[in-house]
């Protein structure tokens, strides 16, 4: 199954093909913070480790096509743009580069866009904001996901969100491709306990909390991370157009990749409605919708 999930219920097919319709949160108010952005950052973070069976490269491969599209359709300085991929993004590497941005402050929007491995830190409970574990590099598989966390090989999603809501940017968008990725949202909006109420965040995530997060039928690229990388590049309008799109377009694709694969996942024990891909923009403050692409 191409999917990027850390929980053994998911394990038990991988050797199968998986795979998303849209889902958007409606917006319950709409701020004025955050209007007069005048800088852009993008942290793009790769992780497909070398025990998994996927192409280390295939984080690769999402992370420049986001980049590439993001920089392009935003105007994002290359000075403004830092890559985690792989053997860089580890705890400490993650560390150095929010304490880097620190010094960010109103007038600065910051994307931070992620493709990696996460599931369940208690497998025998549902994913959800407190028991989330997004895995991080390391070269040999870890004994247990407890220990990988305990030794601080891999974090905590709540941790990560805590890193996340101590900077000072006046925007804050977060871009997670992953397995069961839906669980962690509340975290990045308004349920950590460091959330600025005032300012201006979002948050999309390519499955539902129950769900696989695929690769593509090629096992090349996040499926995905492909179609919004895609949608960006070729989208007239706002930055939540471009999100639409790229979800309509992920359900397609994952269409062709399950069908044929229900019977297999049941066999395993698992839902076929876990295949079916729903990625899901969560905007409150609808800032997805203030931002327009340039041409």
């Amino acid at each position: 199954m191409h999917f990027s999930c850390v929980n053994p219920r998911s394990a038990a097919i991988f050797g199968l093909i998986v795979g998303a319709a849209v889902a958007v949160i409606p917006m319950t108010g709409v701020r004025a913070e955050g209007l007069g952005i005048k800088t852009t950052h993008l942290v793009a973070i790769g992780i497909c480790p070398p025990w998994k069976p996927v192409d280390t490269q295939a984080c690769r491969r999402s992370v420049d096509a986001i980049e590439a599209a993001l920089a392009e359709r935003l105007g994002i300085d290359d000075r403004n743009v830092i890559t985690l991929v792989n053997a860089a993004a580890t705890t400490e590497g993650l560390k150095a580069v929010f304490a880097g941005l620190s010094g960010l402050g109103a007038d600065d929007r910051l994307i931070i866009y992620a493709n990696m491995h996460a599931g369940a830190l208690d497998p025998t409970a549902e994913v959800g904001p407190d028991n989330d574990v997004f895995v991080l590099w390391t070269k040999e598989k870890p004994a247990a996901v407890r220990f990988a966390v305990a030794e601080g090989d891999w974090i905590m999603a709540s941790d990560f969100a805590g890193w996340v809501h101590a900077l000072s940017a006046g925007e804050v968008i977060f871009i997670l491709d992953a397995c069961e990725s839906g669980a962690v949202t509340p975290l990045f909006i308004e349920a950590h306990p460091l959330n600025d109420a005032t300012r201006a965040e979002a948050v999309i995530v390519s499955a539902a909390a129950s769900q696989f997060a695929n690769f593509a039928a090629d096992r090349s690229i996040a499926l995905y991370s492909q179609q919004l990388a895609q949608s960006i590049a070729v989208s007239r309008g706002t930055f939540q157009q471009a999100a639409d799109l790229a979800a309509s377009q992920t359900h397609t694709a994952a269409i062709a990749i399950c069908d044929p694969q229900k019977s297999a996942i049941e066999q395993a024990g698992l839902d076929p409605l876990s295949c079916a891909q729903q990625p899901a923009t969560h905007d409150p403050d609808a800032l997805l919708t203030r931002i327009v692409l340039h041409d």
